[in-house]
């Protein structure tokens, strides 16, 4: 080949590249932010983002091994967006060991970022009955091996754990309890104050009196270094399945005191069966929290600590069920939540969002895209630096 051919070839593999890109990445312009939304990369599933005190972005997301790509069999991994080129970075092997893709979107894998740059990673293994947990190096280029989370309160594990982290502080919270006595179910954890070399014991943190629906995901986020907030969905005499706010005070690593916030009208809901629920907790640049989660087949948000009521993110496209919201909050205030339509234990559905002004205005019209998130898996929201937003299915 001589250099002519070579700098033609070279031209038209950058085309190629160049075309992939814009078929694979869809960019939503308007007045305000724009919304980059992609596949996750890979050919990954369930992804979930996280953006750490730098604004600095980070995925986690389950692949499937290459060797059985007609089986769910795969490991979690990690990237990290690199902002100038706009693009992820190599992916880092989480999981020690490689397991199946749970269908239900309840067991979904959950990350949080310590001041130190390290990754914390927990997830769930139903055939183990058992969460594991895993974190980085200070540099996230490699992960320790996986270490077993709960021995006591091991009874009923149904769903997701979650975790939180702020500067060398990490919580790992789940539900637990007998299945067949939602009622009596509750909220335990396990503390860290060494960056999660070492965690507590195990920990009751919730009221046994209202219960803990079996196979609801939870949401932990730290509000401050002493203040653990916990959004999970209660089961009251078995059919109060309610979204519960839990503030727990915590001092040196050990749990002080936990108080609940008021139930109002669109956090209730009256169910005999669990509805398999997820939600999110993100926090605006005044690090004020906001909730976003389902009630009665609806998404709804909420700004947590705030004497206003919730209120419902938008009307679906047909009269169908959305689920698995994710919500994202830029340095202007702008709040963008997405979530899918449609869905079933195994669909996806139809990817829906929506963009709201800090004063809870819509900004937009109804999302009009027709993207069709993979089966297993579900949408993600995080803000970027430049005060965009990216969002991965």
């Amino acid at each position: 080949m001589n250099r002519l051919e070579a700098v033609r070839e070279g031209r038209l593999l950058g085309q190629v590249m160049a075309l992939f890109l814009a078929l694979s990445l869809f960019v939503i312009s308007s007045a305000y932010a724009d919304i980059l939304i992609q596949k996750t990369p890979d050919g990954g599933f369930q992804p979930r983002l996280n953006v750490d005190s730098n604004g600095d972005v980070h995925l986690l997301y389950f692949k499937k091994r290459l060797s059985a790509p007609s089986a769910r069999e795969g490991n979690l991994y990690y990237r990290q967006y690199l902002t100038l080129e706009k693009r992820f970075g190599l992916p880092v092997k989480v999981s020690s060991e490689a397991y199946n893709l749970q269908t239900f979107s309840i067991a979904r894998a959950s990350m949080a970022v310590g001041g130190d740059g390290r990754i914390h990673v927990v997830w769930y293994l139903p055939r183990a009955n058992q969460y594991y947990y895993s974190r980085s190096n200070s540099e996230a280029t490699r992960f320790e091996a996986q270490r077993p989370v709960v021995a006591q309160f091991a009874e009923g594990l149904d769903a997701g754990a979650d975790i939180a982290a702020i500067g060398s502080k990490v919580a790992i919270v789940w539900g637990a309890g007998n299945l067949s006595r939602e009622y009596e179910r509750t909220v335990y954890g396990r503390l860290s104050t060494d960056s999660g070399a070492t965690f507590s014991d195990e920990l009751r943190m919730g009221n046994p009196e209202l219960g803990a629906c079996a196979c609801c995901s939870l949401a932990a986020n730290y509000a401050d270094q002493n203040e653990l907030s916990v959004a999970y969905r209660s089961a009251i005499d078995g059919v109060g399945r309610h979204m519960q706010l839990l503030s727990l005070q915590i001092n040196n690593g050990e749990l002080q005191s936990g108080s609940y916030g008021e139930v109002t009208p669109l956090q209730k809901w009256e169910m005999s069966s669990c509805p398999l629920s997820t939600n999110d907790i993100a926090e605006d640049a005044n690090t004020e929290q906001w909730l976003v989660f389902e009630t009665e087949s609806r998404i709804v948000q909420l700004k947590l600590d705030a004497q206003i009521q919730a209120t419902q993110v938008a009307e679906p496209f047909t009269e169908t069920r959305q689920k698995n919201p994710s919500v994202a909050i830029n340095a202007q205030g702008e709040r963008l939540v997405v979530w899918g339509e449609a869905i079933s234990h195994a669909k996806g559905g139809r990817l829906n969002m929506r963009l709201f002004e800090e004063d809870g205005s819509a900004k937009d019209g109804p999302f009009t895209e027709e993207i069709t998130i993979p089966n297993y898996s579900f949408p993600a929201a995080a803000n970027l630096p430049d005060g965009n937003f990216l969002v991965l299915y």
